[in-house]
């Protein structure tokens, strides 16, 4: 992808992405962007300001970089988009939160309205700091994490699963949580070939990927998992988050193999085609029954969550008319928040929330 493709708008009913630049203030060592970073030109404000504009009321307006918060009229933006009445979203390395002057600057826009998520990449600051390349970033990152927990923001930490973290997520979990952080996304790397080194088999990350997905369910953190086969979670079908669909990504799946007849084939993320040609499909498993406790009930009236499976189970019979109908209400809801559906017959259940490692 070239600089000129990184910038500009993603825009589907509800959503519009705004990548505003590539440029960061962080020189993370398994970036897939870098050489987006390197030349990228900013949005044109006015051009932005317009685009927002023109989107039905109710839009979520999701603000990306590179970090779009040195995007040198990123308050100007903001701002721009809340007098018009739009939801926002913000993916950003949270650095410039750690100045409360800022942080209010944009609470002042309604926290209520403004969502905001960034990355860990390790428990402590040699971790974190070792994979940004930047000396003083955890620290100015945990600070912004307070600052907006203290604000009132709606917010989420993503752990990225790396070669020298995986085996630190239920410890980074809790971390989480005493932060006051109310969501949680474990999400591994893609584009693996710009960044190997930095990646690590499945099979070794499965078992404290389930201890963490345990931990944070049972602190009540909301989770979620991306860019990761559903077999790695125990079958959390429930957890999937279905971004991919929108902005797109290459995956590739063990179609000759385990992954031929996996209850849950279609809608896996499967893996990344670098990662399969460095590790393989090792520690992928062939699923015929998914955790009872991923399904809810057929309620037309649900309300589900943006970007995320939604599973509901059905008698072993064919269903009725009537629950057809209620089955086709409440796809229309989960489609309008550009999730995905999955209705299992109860015999593919199973009760235990996670396969025994």
């Amino acid at each position: 992808m070239s600089s000129t493709e990184w910038v500009g708008f993603v825009e589907v009913p509800g959503i519009l992405m705004i990548r505003l630049m590539s440029r960061c203030n962080e020189k993370c060592l398994f970036c897939m962007v870098a050489d987006e970073i390197a030349g990228s030109d900013d949005l044109n404000f006015q051009e932005s300001v317009a685009r927002i504009a023109s989107q039905p009321p109710g839009t979520l307006i999701e603000f990306f970089g590179g970090e779009p918060t040195i995007y040198p009229r990123f308050l100007d933006l903001l701002r721009a988009t809340r007098e018009r009445g739009y939801p926002c979203s913000v993916a950003t390395n949270m650095r410039i939160f750690h100045s409360p002057k800022f942080t209010k600057a944009v609470a002042e826009l309604d926290a209520s309205q403004i969502y905001i998520r960034t990355s860990i990449y390790g428990p402590d600051a040699e971790l974190h700091d070792y994979y940004t390349a930047t000396p003083g970033s955890y620290n100015q990152t945990l600070t912004g994490i307070h600052n907006i927990v203290a604000e009132g923001f709606r917010c989420q930490v993503n752990l990225v699963i790396l070669k020298e973290n995986y085996h630190l997520l239920p410890q980074m979990a809790r971390q989480v949580h005493s932060w006051g952080v109310p969501r949680i996304k474990f999400g591994n790397l893609i584009h693996v070939r710009t960044c190997a080194e930095h990646a690590v088999d499945l099979s070794e990350v499965r078992p404290y990927l389930l201890e963490a997905i345990e931990i944070s369910e049972e602190l009540g953190l909301t989770v979620t998992v991306e860019k990761t086969p559903i077999c790695m979670t125990g079958g959390r079908i429930d957890l999937l988050s279905t971004e991919r669909q929108i902005y797109g990504t290459s995956r590739v799946y063990d179609d000759s193999g385990v992954c031929s007849g996996c209850l849950v084939r279609r809608w896996c993320d499967g893996v990344d085609s670098d990662y399969a040609a460095r590790f393989g499909f090792h520690g992928l498993e062939r699923l015929d029954r998914v955790p009872e406790c991923v399904v809810r009930p057929i309620d037309p009236e649900c309300e589900p969550e943006l970007l995320k499976m939604f599973c509901v189970a059905i008698d072993e019979a064919e269903p009725d008319a009537r629950t057809i109908a209620e089955l086709e209400q409440v796809w229309a809801r989960v489609s309008a928040k550009h999730g995905d559906f999955a209705v299992f017959p109860r015999k593919f259940l199973r009760e235990a929330a996670v396969i025994a490692v």
